[in-house]
């Protein structure tokens, strides 16, 4: 694929992975609807950067009853500003680390809200667009959606969704140019990680990653522009775990 003046959806652009995906994408001179719910300033740096030309911004709570009418408002948007939508990127995510006998209904709704169904959502409202010329989606999902992990049962149980997900929307609509892949990163240095693990805790997993560094940000970004660029590639899941698995 020629990225040259293609236009994205990012799914949770605001993010610490989203945001430097769309940066990597902005720098290929890819045309970016993004989303947020909260750290627009995040977003907003990114406008300064490249220009409100190159960026629409658009606010989401995916736990507010009208979520799905919002995803459907977004995309027609992004097609009524820029005339296309050639690439949708799926990153939003939330993270849920409890013990299984204490994780709360309301914990489990938001995984799946967030995790999954904006996922699905998004393909659901981007793919007729895609019909007639085709174009590629890209899903985050993770390391714990391929071998589970414990106290992180929801939170793997969504990305696994995510997963097969995937590959049923590669298989289905690869006749219309239409590629689907994933990406599944393991530990990520971002801010969602120090929320959860201390320096001790940190030093410890980092022991058992071959590779003997957290994934970044930037080799997500990476991955994303290599599954955009190659146009034979479809249904994977590439996971990004330095030689943890």
């Amino acid at each position: 694929m020629n990225l040259n003046g293609k236009v994205a959806i990012i799914n949770g652009l605001s993010s610490a992975i989203g945001m430097v995906i769309g940066e990597t994408l902005l720098d290929s001179d890819i045309y970016i609807s993004g989303t947020y719910h909260s750290r627009k300033e995040n977003a907003d740096a990114l406008v300064r950067k490249f220009g409100i030309k190159r960026i629409k911004l658009f606010k989401i709570d995916f736990l507010e009853d009208n979520y799905e009418q919002r995803i459907k408002e977004i995309v027609v948007e992004t097609k009524k500003c820029f005339g296309k939508i050639d690439i949708l990127i799926n990153v939003s995510g939330v993270w849920v680390v409890k013990p299984f006998l204490y994780e709360e209904k309301k914990e489990i709704e938001q995984a799946w809200r967030v995790n999954y169904w904006a996922t699905y959502q998004f393909a659901k409202e981007v793919i007729p667009y895609m019909m007639k010329e085709g174009g590629s989606i890209v899903n985050i999902a993770s390391t714990g959606g391929i071998k589970g992990a414990g106290q992180q049962v929801s939170y793997s149980a969504s990305k696994a969704a995510i997963i097969k997900l995937t590959r049923s929307l590669a298989e289905e609509f690869a006749p219309r140019h239409i590629r689907v892949n994933a990406i599944s990163p393991g530990y990520t240095d971002t801010p969602a990680l120090d929320k959860y693990l201390d320096d001790v805790a940190k030093g410890l997993l980092i022991k058992h990653i071959p590779i003997a560094r957290f994934c970044k940000p930037a080799d997500v970004a990476n991955t994303v522009l290599y599954l955009l660029q190659n146009d034979y590639i479809t249904g994977v899941n590439i996971p990004l775990h330095g030689g943890r698995l």
